[in-house]
């Protein structure tokens, strides 16, 4: 008599994925290193961008406001950077994405350490979407309390990236074996990094 197979594990979906990074970023990590990449991180980053072109610069754009620091862009008026940020961000958040990640994956081999171009992907990916999303509702929370000081809300951004480093850390250690300490040093120099970026061509929502 043949012994009876184990029961395979069901794969959770995308949006099941998406959500254990606000309740258990381990196990997110773990459901992910068993995912196809660099495709679940162009869906991540893509949605990520999606949300932020609909759900904050649209509105704003909808609303009149017109961001407190001025264009540096000389074909990009201020009066009108919102309306151009509806389609300006997701072009920028994937183009940082891409960027950013094959940054990291030099890095890592000048390091001679182990590295996969796909799988940094993907982990940056969905750590910038639950992060993404959560930081929409942030700022129409900092919006809807007149809390509208661009220095503080960036601060706070900032505070509140130590989630996408836990995860980043994580994901790089879980599926490459990258030391946990090199995987934050990794996730903070991105951030390092991104923050010029996205001070050249990003705006505050206020």
């Amino acid at each position: 008599m043949s012994a009876e197979r184990a029961p395979s594990r069901r794969r959770k979906s995308f949006l099941s994925v998406w959500l254990l990074g606000y309740v258990n970023p381990a196990k997110m990590v773990r459901e992910l290193a068993d995912r196809p990449a660099p495709h679940w991180g162009l869906y991540a980053q893509s949605l990520r961008a999606l949300l932020d072109s609909l759900l904050l610069y649209l509105p704003l754009s909808m609303m009149g406001r017109v961001p407190s620091t001025p264009s540096y862009l000389t074909f990009l008026p201020t009066e009108k950077y919102y309306q151009s940020l509806v389609f300006l961000a997701p072009a920028f958040l994937l183009g940082q994405w891409l960027l950013l990640g094959v940054v990291t994956h030099v890095i890592l081999r000048l390091a001679r350490r182990p590295s996969d171009v796909d799988q940094i992907l993907n982990v940056t990916g969905m750590a910038a979407l639950v992060v993404g999303a959560f930081l929409i509702l942030w700022d129409w929370l900092w919006i809807g309390l007149g809390w509208e000081v661009p220095a503080a809300l960036g601060i706070s951004h900032l505070i509140l990236d130590v989630w996408g480093v836990a995860i980043v850390a994580l994901g790089f250690n879980r599926t490459m074996g990258v030391p946990a300490w090199l995987g934050a040093s990794l996730a903070l120099l991105m951030i390092a990094l991104g923050v010029p970026l996205a001070a050249l061509f990003m705006r505050a929502p206020f």
